[in-house]
């Protein structure tokens, strides 16, 4: 299994930070990956709430929510498939946030797990979620800043 970890401090609430983190709703405000999302159950994201939704550079995906511990972690877990067909290994993004009102540390953690071809793929699989990780911070950053939920 390869593993990829990165962390960030922003300056905002914890509870500001995992809401935007957790919810697909609004990671698709922040998220360029996000084209499209769909939860199910509705509500507030839980162990076992599936999202499926549209990804930029990976197409359709079905991602399933595990490990949610409000204002602490979640993890993302799916099946990488290479145009939705070819299956890739398995893929687990865990999120763990920790902090005060003022400013809260994010860690990234991939996890993924090669199989069949992903094996053969796996050095640019890793180079891309390496390089996706601190592109996802920016954005991230950028999306408090324009809610103005960034402390000074």
């Amino acid at each position: 299994m390869k593993t990829i970890s990165e962390s960030i401090v922003v300056k905002s609430s914890v509870d500001i930070v995992f809401k935007g983190l957790v919810d697909p709703r609004e990671q698709l405000k922040w998220n360029t990956l996000y084209l499209h999302v769909h939860t199910e159950p509705d509500g507030d994201v839980k162990n076992g709430t599936v999202m499926t939704g549209k990804f930029k550079g990976s197409g359709k995906a079905t991602v399933y929510f595990e490990n949610v511990i409000p204002n602490q972690e979640f993890t993302h877990y799916s099946k990488l498939m290479l145009f939705g067909l070819i299956y890739l290994g398995e893929f687990r993004h865990k999120y763990e946030v920790e902090g005060n009102i003022s400013q809260t540390k994010i860690t990234q953690t991939v996890f993924f797990d090669p199989r069949g071809i992903g094996y053969i793929l796996q050095a640019t699989i890793i180079k891309k979620f390496k390089d996706r990780l601190p592109e996802s911070f920016r954005e991230f950053s950028n999306y408090l800043v324009s809610k103005n939920i960034l402390h000074e």
